[in-house]
């Protein structure tokens, strides 16, 4: 007898939107197969399979790896999460009727659901390579505990002889199986509420003094103090576009119009930065605010229960040594190489001049371009040319990333009033930070908030021809559906979130009942109008059908 599990979540991943949060949760569900064939052998013929699940157990935990030259193996649990899906007492299940079927595999479904926390970073890889595995992964995994009950007592002399040396109680693990956790910005698609399109960030800039300049050859600091600058770029970036918009408006405040005429711009640049920050072990900052794990259920005190294939080389001390409070930084470039960084404007570039005009107090020079971005070479990588790969803004225990966008502008000044005068050069350079994420799918989401199942819903199928080929046995209840060829989980929730085991419908306590409103006054005495009598209602005669009006006084 061959048993067997297999996981097979209600969507392939879980979508999770808008900034992470601890409050927040998001429900994981699925079903866990149980298989069971019964084994042929030669000194016993076919005969029911009879199976008591003790326990069935589901899995979901959540890992972070980090492989690096500087750094490198260091390993972090995020999450574990376990529920029990055998609660009250173990549930037997067996074939019986159908052991003669040329099919003899039988199924049985079991339905779970999980809470998973809404902090959780999303899956991505922090290796220098798209082949290497190590970064933030999900898995579920499945563990059942069965023991055979098989009583039967026409058994051969064979397998008499051969049953005190083999177990009756077995335990069966399922293959891992990996779910992806996306976060989206925006909202899930169909939220009219959050489905606005992305707005953008004002930055209000003004020149710094500097000291790396040569005040002989520098702008005098009064007259570039009073350049106003504001920098608009989105709140944040989808990772799939080539390219962002920006806008620069620039004019000046309370500057003379004989300065004004001096002022120039005549080219700007930009560059979108990329700074990835690596870490041996979380910062006591992000163990404060996320609720990871205590460092007893870390490795190597708990190891990871599917750690990167390079994990023993380096328990071996064979890789790279780590130092305890290893952390280091590097910084690319997210423009493509053959993309221009330097823009030259149109015209003289005296932007200021009519700005001390009293009718262009509220005017600002305007310059509208999209950025560039390069998301690296994923054909071929080279450790030691440090690829570049754009990654999502965000933070998790071992890998934070985040991205700026540097400008810069030149800004001359004419010293001398002449056809060809002497310009005094200075660059204005500012950096604006800006947010990379993934913006929510068009289709709509196949995760959504649940309210977690109390307990499992077991349903069965045979893969034979006969619809009622396989029995599945809870207890005193019996729940026997077909299983469908898609998925309903996406659309409707678990049967087992919204009935009982015994069919009731189940009650949400949490909701109260409405308020208690006094009933309305008591009616007044009716006073019939002397011009006209009073009349009964059919209502007040059921039987009779023949009505006459009465008087006054006798009403």
């Amino acid at each position: 007898m061959a048993v067997s599990l297999e996981i097979r979540p209600h969507s392939h991943s879980l979508d999770m939107y808008g900034e992470a949060n601890k409050f927040a949760a998001y429900s994981l569900s699925g079903d866990i197969i149980i298989s069971v064939s019964p084994s042929n052998s030669f000194f016993d013929r076919r005969r029911a399979v009879r199976l008591l699940l003790q326990s069935l157990v589901v899995d979901f935990e959540g890992q972070c790896e980090l492989i690096t030259p500087e750094t490198g193996y260091a390993a972090y649990r995020l999450c574990h999460i376990s529920k029990e899906l055998i609660l009250d007492e173990p549930v037997e299940i067996s074939n019986e009727g159908h052991e003669g079927s040329d099919k003899q595999t039988s199924y049985w479904n079991v339905t779970f659901a999980l809470v998973v926390p809404g902090w959780l970073p999303p899956t991505t890889s922090y290796a220098e390579c798209e082949q290497d595995d190590a970064g933030t992964h999900y898995s579920l995994y499945a563990t059942a505990k069965l023991q055979d009950i098989d009583d039967e007592p026409s058994r051969s002399w064979f397998s008499s002889c051969w049953s005190p040396f083999s177990s009756h109680t077995q335990v069966v693990n399922a293959p891992r199986c990996e779910v992806p956790v996306n976060r989206y910005m925006g909202g899930p698609a169909g939220d009219s509420s959050l489905s606005q399109p992305c707005s953008f960030a004002d930055y209000t800039l003004s020149p710094e003094r500097r000291t790396d300049v040569q005040l002989s050859s520098a702008i005098p600091f009064d007259v570039l103090s009073k350049i106003r600058t504001i920098v608009s770029v989105p709140e944040y970036i989808d990772t799939a576009d080539d390219a962002f918009p920006i806008c620069l408006r620039l004019r000046t405040k309370d500057l003379p119009e004989s300065e004004c005429k001096r002022l120039r711009i005549s080219d700007f640049s930009m560059d979108v930065e990329q700074t990835e920050h690596y870490r041996v072990r979380p910062s006591s900052g992000y163990k404060a605010t996320y609720p990871v794990p205590p460092a007893s259920e870390q490795p190597p005190h708990v190891p990871l229960r599917h750690p990167h294939p390079l994990q023993p080389i380096y328990q071996a001390g064979l890789g790279s040594f780590c130092t305890r409070n290893a952390a280091f930084s590097r910084a690319v470039t997210l423009l493509p190489n053959q993309a221009p960084s330097q823009y030259a404007l149109t015209g003289d570039g005296y932007l200021f001049k009519e700005d001390a005009r009293p009718q262009n107090a509220s005017t600002w020079f305007s310059i509208r371009t999209r950025v560039p971005l390069g998301h690296g070479v994923e054909e071929e990588c080279d450790t030691s040319a440090s690829p570049q790969r754009l990654h999502e803004s965000g933070s998790s225990p071992l890998f934070v990333v985040t991205h700026r966008l540097h400008v810069s502008l030149t800004c001359t000044y004419d010293v001398t009033e002449s056809e060809e005068p002497e310009r005094a050069t200075e660059e204005l350079r500012f950096d604006i930070p800006i947010r990379f994420a993934r913006v929510r799918p068009t289709c709509l989401s196949q995760s959504r908030p649940l309210t977690p199942s109390v307990g499992p819903l077991w349903t069965g199928q045979a893969r034979a021809p006969a619809v009622d080929s396989t029995d599945c046995r809870v207890g005193s209840v019996v729940s026997l559906v077909t299983v469908p060829s898609l998925p309903y989980g996406p659309t409707l929730p678990a049967y087992s979130q919204l009935y009982e085991p015994n069919g009731d419908r189940k009650i949400d306590y949490s909701v109260l009942l409405p308020a208690y409103t006094p009933p309305l006054a008591p009616c007044q005495p009716y006073t019939p109008s002397p011009s006209m009598p009073p009349m009964l209602c059919s209502g007040e005669h059921r039987g009779s059908r023949d009505y006459k009006p009465l008087a006054a006084d006798q009403w």
